[in-house]
């Protein structure tokens, strides 16, 4: 049976990415190190998880943290610790409640040599600062910043776990995210050479691409050759690109049913931190650590149980980005095959036999172990599975992103959520904890799963959605689940995820305006050297398409939906939607030049384009070994599918010197070493699924090619639409 892993074969310059952990702890270990003695450490929620994942708390107590804390309004009381360290997102609410602490324990605190430092993550802002002094705190706290770039989340996943980028790219205006990115890029570029070509969709793919071409610039202005530097001044001979795909290109992936086991367990579970925590009651762990609680709190921490989802276990490494109606078979394989393993000592006879039984014990009660738990999750996922909520959901999503039109029982199926409301329906994904020990067999009709199907309609119904329906279904939402969702709908319809019909074709004449602003202001008189936003804003739809119905012409021409789909043994990435294929990994292959893309329904034009790599279903690239993989001629006669995206375009060649005598020079050694190199960088502005991920990892082992996801948030339905999800006022 065919697994969906990545290739395992190593070569000379197959990137090492799990180095950046230690870079990462390395970092943090110095900066706990410059407040000598016992110290406390003091993190915001959203920064604890990432922080886990690097470090211990073994390690830090070597280093003298003895206490730490989440970051929450109130007194903190940090005993006689002679440091205490704050580590936060830079955010101004944050600033006022650290300020607040810190005056209170100059003022209580006898001992005058205690110290404070406030470490943003993953860069200081001016505003911040601005903020300490008018509190009248800077000058008694040491003010740095802890470049908390990307973390390997596994061998292939790297991750700036940013909360809520997308909102904040597209609702508030804030693009320090593309900041963050940019420089955790320039990180890898400092170890391993800088990227031959960037190659893009969206306006923040431009804005980031813009953002590297920059930076890499100005260091090769500076003339600074040493360390990471020279590095990033040569072509890199791991990664032959950077593929940069804006959240706002493809939508509808994240507001999918994820169908891979971990996308399902993301989905009932919620993955959190590379975990779930299964047990107790909802609410915030570990609110302090070695402060005294109460003992409710604590028998109910006891009863929690964290599950780590990783490579580490074998077990989940085979089945994690498989289809779930293929999980099964395979767990019961893996017991069967267990059973033999532990029946093999029957056998032993002598004593150097029964000695190499007991030595492979350990492991098999650790397999056996692990076996037992995922046997667990999947049995609650399929409980889920079988309902018939979960069917009616399934079928309406299908439904939609295959062209067809609803019937009246699925219509139906939203005054129903509307009736039955649930306000305190917990959301897997979001943060906090399940109830109960297992999730409820039918999911909740919490707002989140509600939203999710009216995006999904408003996106895919395009110019069929009817204002009646949306107001409809607008009342329905505020009755059902209250007023305050006003503005949640406000807030979907800014971002253009759930759009009132009549603000939809407003917006569509305002981007073409944009589209035609940006085409004036690129002439030879006026060029866009002042950047992109200065001509236009950034928009999830786009400029200046041919076809009303955007998605239904990408769907076709892309080969979005795909009837015969092989779920156990897949040979398209379209199984991690059971037959839809997400338009992020779609616009990989085409840059590829993948043939998975060809249909019947494909012009001549667009299958002249296509590497000829044979029947993909007969996997050539497994056969003989050869790298089939990497980008190789850039967007060059895609022209038509681009044009039905959001945003810009970008295709730049980096070149080894600013000067315009060698260009033609390096065009060719790029394109002679990116031929060559093993790896692709892919990255996710706005955040990535899980079956994104799943999907990477099948065209890895199809094209014997790395491709490497990057992304600030690893999301799923819930946690993309939460943060644009209006909170109940609080009384």
């Amino acid at each position: 049976m065919q697994t969906t892993e990545g290739p395992t074969s190593e070569t000379v310059n197959e990137p090492n990415l799990l180095q950046l952990k230690d870079i990462l702890r390395d970092e943090l270990i110095a900066i706990l190190e410059t407040i000598r003695g016992s110290k406390a450490l003091v993190l915001d929620k959203e920064v604890s998880g990432a922080l886990s994942m690097i470090v211990d708390f073994g390690l830090l107590k070597e280093h003298g943290v003895e206490k730490i804390f989440l970051l929450e309004a109130g007194p903190l009381d940090t005993g006689a610790t002679k440091g205490v360290f704050y580590f936060t997102l830079p955010h101004v609410q944050k600033m006022k409640i650290i300020a607040e602490q810190v005056k209170a324990g100059l003022q209580a605190s006898s001992d005058a040599t205690k110290e404070y430092s406030l470490q943003l993550v993953p860069r200081r802002t001016l505003i911040c600062e601005r903020v300490l002094e008018e509190e009248g705190v800077l000058g008694d706290i040491a003010l740095g910043e802890y470049h908390m770039d990307f973390i390997p989340l596994e061998d292939d996943v790297l991750s700036l776990e940013l909360p809520a980028t997308f909102k904040e790219l597209y609702l508030d205006g804030d693009f320090s995210s593309v900041q963050y990115t940019a420089r955790a890029l320039m990180r890898l570029q400092g170890l391993f050479g800088f990227f031959p070509r960037i190659v893009g969709k969206g306006d923040f793919a431009q804005l980031l691409a813009e953002g590297l071409t920059r930076m890499r610039l100005e260091l090769m202005s500076t003339g600074l050759g040493g360390g990471n530097a020279s590095n990033a001044l040569a072509i890199s001979s791991a990664f032959d690109s950077v593929v940069i795909i804006d959240r706002a290109v493809d939508l509808t992936t994240p507001l999918l049913t994820q169908l891979t086991y971990e996308g399902l367990i993301s989905e009932v579970f919620g993955i959190n931190d590379g975990s779930i925590t299964l047990g107790g009651s909802a609410g915030t762990a570990s609110t302090q650590s070695g402060a005294s609680g109460s003992g409710s709190d604590a028998q109910t921490a006891a009863k929690r149980k964290r599950i780590m989802l990783n490579s580490s276990d074998g077990i989940y490494r085979m089945v994690r980005s498989m289809n779930f109606s293929a999980v099964g078979n395979m767990l019961s394989k893996m017991s069967r095959q267990l059973q033999d393993s532990y029946e093999s000592r029957h056998k032993a006879k002598t004593v150097q036999e029964i000695r190499s039984f007991v030595g492979k014990l350990g492991g098999l009660q650790s397999e056996h172990q692990s076996l037992k738990t995922h046997v667990s999750l999947a049995e609650t996922i399929l409980k889920r599975t079988q309902t018939d909520d979960f069917s009616s959901i399934l079928d309406i999503e299908q439904t939609l992103v295959g062209g067809g039109d609803l019937t009246q029982e699925q219509m139906a199926c939203f005054d129903k959520f509307f009736a039955l409301a649930d306000l305190q329906a917990p959301v897997p994904g979001v943060g906090g904890e399940l109830k109960g020990q297992t999730p409820p067999t039918s999911s909740p009709n919490s707002i989140h799963k509600v939203l999710r199907l009216l995006c999904l309609y408003s996106l895919w119904r395009g110019s069929h959605f009817k204002q009646k329906t949306y107001d409809a279904w607008y009342e329905g939402i505020i009755a059902g689940f209250g007023f305050h969702h006003t503005f949640t709908l406000d807030n979907l319809d800014n971002v253009g995820l759930l759009a009132s019909p009549s603000s939809a074709k407003a917006a569509a004449a305002a981007a073409t305006a944009s589209s035609q602003r940006v085409a004036s202001a690129n002439t030879p008189d006026e060029s866009l050297t002042t950047g992109l936003l200065t001509t236009t804003m950034p928009s999830t739809r786009p400029r200046n398409p041919v076809h009303t119905n955007q998605l239904g012409f990408l769907r076709k021409t892309l080969n979005l939906v795909v009837g015969d789909v092989r779920e156990s043994d897949p040979d398209d990435v379209s199984f991690v939607y059971s037959g839809y294929a997400p338009i992020s990994i779609r616009l990989l292959q085409c840059l590829v030049r993948d043939p998975a893309v060809y249909t019947t329904n494909t012009s001549s034009r667009y299958a002249a384009l296509l590497r000829p790599l044979g029947d993909s279903r007969s996997r050539p690239a497994q056969r003989d070994g050869h790298n089939m993989g990497g980008v190789k001629s850039g967007w060059e006669g895609w022209d038509d599918v681009l044009s039905e995206l959001p945003g810009e375009t970008v295709d730049i060649v980096q070149s080894p010197s600013d000067r315009d005598a060698d260009a033609a020079i390096a065009d060719e050694m790029v394109k002679r070493l990116g031929e060559k190199a093993p790896a692709t960088l892919v990255v996710f502005l706005g955040g990535c699924t899980f079956t994104e991920i799943a999907a990477l990892r099948l065209l890895s082992q199809q094209h014997n090619h790395r491709y490497i996801a990057a992304t600030t948030q690893i999301i799923n339905g819930n946690s993309f639409l939460d943060p644009l999800i209006q909170k109940p006022p609080q009384i």
